[in-house]
């Protein structure tokens, strides 16, 4: 249940008479939670509760937001108070916060933000000049940085500093640079803690260290961080040097982003930009129906090829039977293998060029399902068959189903893995798609066998 459903009017009535004591109250509840409040709450209320909050935690409060909230909240209030949160926030966070706001409103808030903190201003600007969906985009600038030749008990001692200040997004990683902050090497916390406190950083480091450039996609730096089980990678420029870091909890912003948005592509949906709710009728009408035209058009196909076999249907009735049989055999085969596909790609297992093994391997394995399957059909159109015959209907029904599923299966593996050579996402190959492009194949095929079997061999 959503937390204002339970303290609805006593929210709303505190807010009026005691915000002092709502304030007070809201510190002690987790930030997700108050996030979660000034989400569902009317937008003038989210904005007077944003008001009663210190700088500090309605800085917190505002990572938590959803993008429409965050545009509302920061549009309404004072240019210099929207600009106080903004100094309290990590700076990936706020550049993001910048970025989803009209080009007017950023420009006059980072106005402000300048004369309050002239470097988090630069920060941002810096920042918002990487896309959004890079490494660039998604790093910070707080990381810890020091020098090889500290002792480890000065490292301890700065991490101390730094921690009590706040000035880090995490302390777990130390990275060691010098020469112009080239990225030397890094160290972890728990190696400061067993090591020799008198050695030096340049000697217990790790000098291998895995990094991203600021130009990386957002999906390759989520597959570093999960292959080398890491809780941030550096970010370095051409030259090595050190531009800042992508911690964990962003990628599993990216994790769910790219997720949503597979998932919406193979669903046949334009991705959408807003949460369900959020988004209005007139975009999903368009985002859902551009998928529905390209689809309906395309089974169009199917009704002209069946124009074009009236006469075999005429003369053998018991083939129309069997065709809806036909064609959910090829989609739903075709849908398996192009799920598979694009998955494993999406985890790294497969790349294009991996294209002549997938296809010995579909191959083998749509022929045993084609078997299997036109096995099944044989013996129901068997008991079906009348005019032409039991033996040749059953005949045509099985050797189609054993060949469309083969057919459909090498195209839903094939055709991922084609449109990734494109430079495309492969999810645009969605199970919608894959099903209309099989029963226009599959009906081709069924017309085919049926042609050859009923009046040339049987």
């Amino acid at each position: 249940m959503r937390l204002l459903t339970l303290l609805g009017p006593d929210l709303r009535s505190a807010l009026e008479s005691d915000p002092e004591g709502l304030r007070e109250a809201l510190a002690k509840f987790h930030i997700e939670d108050v996030a979660e409040i000034l989400d569902d709450l009317p937008v003038e209320d989210a904005i007077a509760l944003m008001q009663t909050l210190p700088a500090e935690l309605a800085a917190d409060v505002v990572e938590k937001l959803s993008a429409d909230r965050q545009v509302a909240v920061l549009k309404a209030i004072e240019p210099a108070e929207a600009a106080e949160i903004l100094t309290e926030m990590a700076p990936d966070d706020r550049v993001d916060v910048v970025q989803e706001l009209p080009e007017e409103d950023a420009q006059e808030l980072l106005v402000e933000l300048e004369k309050a903190e002239p470097e988090a201003a630069e920060e941002v600007r810096e920042l918002a000049g990487f896309g959004p969906e890079t490494a660039g985009g998604l790093m910070t600038t707080e990381y810890v940085s020091l020098a090889p030749e500290l002792k480890v008990w000065e490292g301890v001692e700065e991490l101390r500093r730094i921690g009590s200040t706040q000035e880090a997004e995490t302390l777990y990683q130390i990275y060691v640079c010098g020469y112009g902050n080239k990225l030397l090497g890094v160290v972890s916390l728990r190696d400061l803690i067993v090591n020799d406190p008198s050695q030096q950083l340049g000697d217990v480091m790790t000098e291998n260290v895995v990094s991203v450039e600021p130009d990386d996609d957002q999906e390759h730096v989520a597959e570093v961080i999960a292959r080398y089980d890491l809780n941030a990678v550096p970010v370095v420029d051409e030259n090595e040097g050190m531009l800042g870091l992508v911690t964990v909890d962003d990628v599993v912003d990216v994790v769910i982003e790219e997720a949503t948005e597979d998932a919406q592509k193979m669903g046949g949906i334009v991705p959408l930009e807003d949460s369900y709710f959020s988004t209005g009728l007139a975009e999903f009408v368009w985002k859902r129906g551009a998928w529905l035209v390209l689809l309906f058009l395309g089974q169009l196909l199917t009704a002209t090829v069946m124009e074009r076999h009236q006469h075999l249907l005429q003369s053998a009735v018991g083939l129309v039977l069997f065709i809806p049989l036909i064609i959910a055999s090829g989609g739903n085969a075709g849908s398996q293998s192009s799920t598979l596909i694009i998955r494993a790609m999406a985890v790294g297992e497969l790349e294009a060029r991996d294209w002549l093994r997938v296809l010995g391997r579909e191959l083998g394995i749509g022929l045993a399902l084609g078997v299997a399957l036109g096995a099944i059909g044989f013996a129901r159109a068997y008991v079906a068959g009348n005019q032409v015959g039991a033996a040749a209907l059953a005949s045509a029904v099985g050797a189609s189903v054993v060949a469309i599923v083969t057919l459909s299966t090498v195209v839903g593996s094939l055709l991922p893995l084609g449109i990734r050579r494109l430079g495309l996402d492969p999810a645009v190959s969605s199970t919608p798609f894959i099903a209309s492009v099989v029963d226009v194949l599959g009906l081709l095929v069924y017309f085919a066998l049926a042609q050859l079997i009923l009046f040339h061999l049987l």
